[in-house]
């Protein structure tokens, strides 16, 4: 996390060019740093030193240039080389999708549940589509593709969401204590697997590194999908 440089004040000559990309730079760097409650027209406005009308001037309404912004994010997903081996791929495109989010947490989580505008964001949905079209699956192809979609990036926004609003480090023992002296009468299966679930599950943690206990939990994802979509395939495709 980096200090959030100061405002300049509005009407001030700008040290650079008001461009699209000094917008979308600024909008990306704020959306980083401080989170999706610092992006609106008028805070990015307010950053540059100019007017809100000049972002409408230069990238449209919010909704463009939040596009812009995941168009910038998105751009720094490398996808894979092509393979005849489709599950390789497909392991290896939402590895590096949730390693990208992991660095861009907030610019990840923002992209993902807000509608933005900007078809150029697609090119990770047109490579997916182009590999599952390679499968046989006939018309259930779109609900390969929204099932991979969506559990991934559903996975992704939720491992976020608990990353980013840690308890303090002062509450961290209450908090633990607390879920450890849950009444078993009202959670009896997670007091019988609590040993399994404690500070390694999604909504029973109470540390920073829990996270980290997600990967094998991210993992058993993925393999879950792809072994769903393996199953529906025209039995001479199958690997």
């Amino acid at each position: 996390m980096t200090a959030a440089s100061p405002a300049r004040k509005r009407g001030a000559r700008a040290e650079t060019p008001i461009t699209a990309e000094s917008i979308v730079d600024t909008a990306f760097r704020m959306i980083d740093e401080r989170g999706h409650e610092a992006f609106s027209m008028r805070a990015v406005a307010t950053e540059l030193g100019v007017f809100p009308a000049t972002l409408y001037w230069h990238v449209g309404d919010r909704a463009h240039l939040l596009g812009l912004v995941e168009q910038r994010w998105v751009n720094g997903i490398e996808t894979p080389e092509a393979s005849d081996d489709w599950r390789t791929w497909m392991l290896e495109l939402a590895r590096r999708y949730r390693a990208h989010a992991r660095r861009h947490p907030n610019v990840a989580r923002l992209v993902s549940v807000e509608r933005s505008r900007n078809v150029e964001s697609l090119a990770i949905p047109d490579a997916i589509i182009g590999t599952l079209s390679t499968l046989g699956l006939g018309d259930d192809i779109v609900h390969a593709y929204n099932a991979l979609m969506g559990a991934v990036r559903g996975f992704v926004v939720l491992e976020l969401s608990m990353a980013s609003d840690p308890p303090p480090p002062s509450e961290v023992d209450d908090v633990e204590h607390d879920m450890r002296g849950i009444d078993p009468d009202r959670f009896p299966n997670i007091s019988q697997h609590f040993h399994l679930f404690a500070d390694r599950a999604l909504s029973i943690w109470w540390s920073e590194e829990s996270g980290d206990s997600l990967d094998d939990s991210f993992e058993y994802l993925l393999s879950l999908l792809l072994d769903g979509i393996a199953a529906r395939m025209p039995k001479r495709r199958r690997p």
